[in-house]
């Protein structure tokens, strides 16, 4: 069977498109036409409902991913896995996650280890939800970090909730609810979001959060990058729906966070392949729960904030 037309494959589950799976994989669009009629005729299965605008899955393509997708990833893995293998020391440590909680969790872990572990190597990768979960069940990764819930329920996926943080909003400390120690729902009828694009997480939440309460969302900016929203508040243009570990280190630089009252939170945990968790793995979740709790205890915010499970 052939691999290029394996990978084409995945690529147009990713993408929905033909035309932009090609691009990736830098060959035309009619290469590639040819290599998917290929590989249908190959496994004798219709993969793709080609009805409308976007190539669908038939439910015979859904399974037949859902079969081989870890092989898949495990293909795209095998470059960076040899290399990786040739420069990791005993001590080597690969994470994945999102850049926010790269930032928020994985480097503060990283400089408590550093004292434990001297001679450690690590890699801190950041990718999409989709990719972090992927790619820790084919085990091009140690563990990621992401926040709850998962999304592809297909992959086989250890799941270690490790710490509760408290919904907030992250406004200048000139805005009028920068006086509240507590922003209710309802205070936020009629204020201007700054805010991720429809489908990502943080705006799923924030348009479940209003939605439940009546209130509708107005949001004129938007970004696909969590560190960018966080500059467009920073420059004054509207609120964003954050919490203490994906806000920026620096809080009192005009920025302020307010928890948004009642029971509003949200869950990160580890994500692990399947099978034995690497030692170092276990060492490096522990100095994440460490650094969690020096945080609180220097700050009495973050205590409120801030839950470990």
């Amino acid at each position: 069977m052939n691999l290029r037309a394996l990978q084409l494959f995945r690529q147009i589950v990713l993408t929905g498109a033909l035309s932009e799976a090609s691009s990736r994989l830098n060959i035309s669009v009619s290469a590639a036409s040819r290599l998917l009629s290929q590989l249908e005729s190959d496994v004798a299965l219709t993969l793709f409902s080609r009805s409308r605008r976007r190539l669908e899955l038939t439910e015979d393509g859904e399974l037949f991913y859902r079969q081989i997708a870890n092989t898949l990833l495990g293909i795209d893995e095998i470059t960076r896995v040899s290399r990786d293998i040739r420069q990791r020391s005993k001590d080597w440590l690969s994470v994945v996650t999102a850049a926010p909680l790269a930032n928020g969790l994985a480097v503060p872990g990283l400089a408590r280890l550093r004292d434990r572990a001297a001679a450690m190597q690590c890699s801190v990768k950041v990718e999409s939800r989709f990719e972090i979960e992927s790619k820790v069940a084919a085990r091009g990764y140690n563990l990621g970090l992401i926040s709850l819930p998962v999304e592809n329920a297909i992959i086989d996926l250890q799941i270690i909730p490790f710490l509760r943080s408290r919904l907030c909003v992250l406004m200048r400390d000139t805005h009028p609810l920068a006086t509240r120690r507590a922003v209710t729902v309802n205070d936020l009828a009629g204020e201007t979001f700054a805010t991720l694009e429809a489908g990502q997480r943080w705006r799923n939440r924030l348009e479940e959060m209003l939605g439940e309460a009546g209130l509708s969302l107005a949001a004129p900016f938007e970004s696909s990058s969590t560190l960018v929203t966080i500059e467009m508040v920073r420059a004054g243009l509207g609120i964003a729906l954050l919490d203490r570990v994906c806000a920026p280190p620096a809080l009192g630089s005009g920025l302020v966070l307010r928890p948004i009252a009642g029971d509003h939170w949200i869950t990160y945990a580890s994500l692990h392949p399947p099978g034995a968790r690497a030692p170092l793995a276990e060492r490096f979740l522990d100095a994440v729960s460490d650094a969690i709790e020096d945080l609180r205890a220097r700050d009495p915010q973050a205590r409120d904030l801030l839950e470990l499970i």
